[in-house]
């Protein structure tokens, strides 16, 4: 299946507008301004369609030293996007903890189409697919989801994830358990560490800067350890409250770290650049209670770009772990 099939007009002719986001809990958002999917249709029985627009001026994603779009700004809009077609398409209820296993993308264009011309929101079509269900009486289950991005007609990013839900006890005792079999009452007085310069990771505001500086290692070194840096007053990252730490606040400490990583190895001339590739997986939840660390290691990938290996670790343990791609702007 290729970007280009997937993305052919369907029978089944669907006309979206952009006049209006969704509401904002079929997006798992709190703030109407978080919410970049203005609407949706069934195509067919497993095929969505999907419109979004980023705000131009919005805080987190208008934050860039360089004149394109971040393609994470559009990932973000097509997690989003997951969540609608669960809710509104597949009947899943509102209120289910879900949980987000795998989460990948790969830009597929270059940098043209998300250049920004300063007079436009940037706004698309995301094709979705379901796969691999696995819907128990409606309240806990297992999905992958696949689905493609386009801006004015162009291809632009594939996107894939697993995704988990369970009934609010079900998750409630898990959590519970899970937490039981960490340390979490010996965990040591500890000082949150400050966060970079926002340049060192592409930013201007110190706001969304989420790591600092790494500690320093014990002989023999292994990869920098760059410790997260939480702000749960932050109006994105935080939209609303959580048990646990976001996965999408995982995912930008895993580009800031490896962005540092990648610019002091001297693989990248500087730290604008462009995420066009991202592969994660979770296997446990990160904890407030205690200091959580990133290790990035990176080498050089095909022609220009880069890739970075990324780790994220608590209580001597690696809870996830991907491997990021930066290709300079020109």
């Amino acid at each position: 299946m290729t970007t280009n099939e997937t993305l052919r007009p369907s029978p089944v002719h669907t006309e979206l507008t952009f006049d209006q986001t969704v509401p904002r809990a079929v997006a798992h958002r709190r703030a109407v301004g978080e919410v970049f999917v203005t609407d949706s249709a069934r195509v067919t029985d497993d095929e969505f369609l999907l419109a979004w627009q980023i705000p131009r001026a919005h805080s987190l994603w208008g934050d860039r030293t360089a004149p394109f779009h971040d393609p994470f700004s559009i990932a973000e809009a097509a997690r989003q996007g997951c969540f609608v077609v669960v809710h509104r398409h597949l009947g899943i209820p509102l209120d289910l903890p879900f949980s987000l296993q795998r989460f990948e993308f790969r830009v597929t264009s270059d940098h043209r189409p998300y250049r920004d011309d300063r007079r436009s929101p940037l706004q698309g079509l995301l094709r979705y697919r379901t796969g691999r269900q696995e819907l128990r009486g409606g309240e806990s289950g297992t999905m992958t989801i696949e689905g493609e991005l386009q801006i004015d007609g162009v291809p632009v990013m594939t996107i894939s994830g697993d995704v988990v839900f369970l009934p609010r006890g079900d998750y409630e005792a898990l959590r519970a358990f899970q937490r039981s079999r960490k340390p979490l009452a010996d965990v040591p007085p500890w000082q949150p560490a400050a966060a970079v310069d926002p340049a060192l990771v592409g930013r201007r505001d110190e706001r969304n800067v989420v790591v600092g500086e790494p500690a320093p290692l014990p002989h023999p070194a292994g990869p920098a350890r760059y410790p997260l840096v939480i702000d749960r007053g932050h109006p994105s990252y935080f939209d609303h409250d959580y048990d646990h730490v976001p996965g999408p606040f995982m995912v930008e400490g895993f580009r800031q770290a490896a962005l540092i990583e990648a610019t002091r190895s001297g693989l990248l001339a500087s730290p604008a650049a462009a995420m066009t590739g991202l592969s994660t997986t979770f296997s446990d939840f990160g904890e407030f209670e205690a200091p959580l660390a990133y290790s990035a290691e990176a080498r050089p990938g095909s022609g220009d770009r880069v890739t970075v290996r990324v780790g994220l670790h608590q209580f001597g343990s690696e809870i996830a772990e991907g491997s990021i791609e930066f290709t300079p702007y020109p």
